[in-house]
């Protein structure tokens, strides 16, 4: 008795979900569509015979189809589609038992419902239902209910004897059989759920570690940055400004997060070059040399140079040797021109000139807000990229730019 309680207990886990519940719908409408056509078609062949009484397990069957195909297949819910057949099966083989149809040939397709009904309803219904035709047809056959329905007339002797023997034996096989698919089945869910949960795991870790990595580069750039505005005492803050104006014109463009992301790396480099300037020359409070001034500007490729020997760094190379070029070809290291110059490097090229000129230097003060502006413009398609610096002036224009750096 223990047992069969444990069994019973384990038949009322539902096999079906996820995709097994999506092919389990879609199966059950299929053949409630098919179900649906038959009754029609035996409707019809009833109506055409005159078997007027036939008509009535006809039209269950079409009104069995619909409802299961509706729930199934429209409203999606399984647990009120499986009543249709179970009904209809439990309503149909009582009527075809106790009144003999089709010359008492009809209860024989009853032995084909355990397994279709264990497959595509659940085992322990249809182990229910077999049990219900199991006594149904023992009651009919072999008590005195027998002779007051006088059986007889529908059913051979030896049918009346065996037919109940038979069905037991097929329900109790298909029952042994569907039970062990039951369980096979329920451990695989088993065995795909924890699988699944460690795969969310492994997942969470790799993420949590990956999410680490990203905050220790993130610093290691932020340090780097720092230490090339330490380096450079007329420019202190400059990089981290040029990170925020640039990001300010990547959102006013509407670009992804994730190149935002890289653009506000790329500009805290963009000067790492610096650190193989000597100090008397970086720092220099007088006009520079034009040699001076050359060792200056060695600070793109050499920011390149060092960017380049990382793999994940290869953009961020690509600004740092190329923050100085013009758009119109005049400026340096390499001297190319236009759309040829990276877009970052464009876009960080602009930042870099605003900052400059609207940041306090120890030689100056920094430019009013007009004279920024009209050296801007000064430079359009020459200097700098023109749909790019027009996007820039927008934000300017709006005194965003300041509110940004507050």
């Amino acid at each position: 008795m223990k047992k069969i309680k444990e069994i019973w207990k384990l038949l009322g886990q539902s096999i079906y979900t996820g995709e097994r519940l999506k092919a389990n719908l879609v199966a059950l409408t299929s053949v409630s569509i098919f179900t649906a056509i038959l009754g029609v078609v035996l409707l019809v062949f009833d109506l055409v015979r005159q078997e007027y009484l036939m008509m009535i397990p006809s039209a269950l069957t079409f009104i069995g189809g619909v409802g299961c195909g509706i729930y199934a297949g429209i409203l999606k819910k399984r647990e009120i589609a499986i009543l249709f057949p179970i009904g209809f099966c439990a309503v149909m083989f009582t009527l075809y038992a106790f009144t003999g149809m089709a010359n008492g040939t009809a209860i024989i397709w009853s032995l084909l419902l355990p397994m279709g009904l264990c497959y595509f309803v659940s085992v322990k219904h249809g182990i229910l239902l077999s049990v219900y035709y199991t006594i149904l047809y023992i009651v009919l056959f072999d008590t005195p209910l027998k002779d007051v329905l006088n059986i007889s007339q529908y059913y051979e002797e030896s049918f009346i004897v065996r037919f109940p023997i038979l069905f037991a034996s097929v329900s109790i096989f298909t029952a042994i059989a569907m039970i062990q698919y039951h369980r096979m089945v329920l451990r695989d869910l088993d065995y795909t759920k924890r699988l699944n949960e460690e795969v969310d795991r492994q997942t969470a870790v790799a993420r949590d570690r990956a999410d680490k990595l990203e905050l220790m580069n993130e610093e290691v750039v932020n340090m780097l940055a720092m230490t090339i505005d330490a380096k450079d005492r007329y420019t202190n803050g400059h990089s981290f400004r040029v990170s925020i104006y640039s990001e300010a014109l990547a959102r006013h463009l509407k670009w992804d997060e994730e190149e935002i992301k890289a653009l506000k790396r790329e500009a805290l480099l963009h000067d790492i070059g610096k650190i193989g300037i000597p100090d008397e020359v970086l720092n220099k409070p007088v006009r520079l040399t034009d040699s001076e001034f050359d060792i200056i500007k060695s600070h793109a490729k050499i920011g390149g140079d060092i960017l380049a020997r990382s793999s994940s760094m290869s953009e961020a190379a690509k600004v740092a040797q190329f923050h100085h070029e013009r758009y119109d070809g005049k400026g340096y290291p390499t001297g190319c021109r236009g759309r040829s110059i990276p877009l970052h490097a464009r876009i960080v090229s602009i930042a870099d000139a605003y900052d400059a000129m609207s940041s306090d230097r120890i030689y100056r003060k920094g430019l009013d807000k007009q004279t920024i502006r009209s050296e801007l413009l000064r430079g359009i398609g020459t200097q700098f990229d023109p749909d790019l610096l027009l996007s820039f002036l927008e934000l300017f224009d709006e005194g965003k730019l300041e509110e940004l750096v507050k």
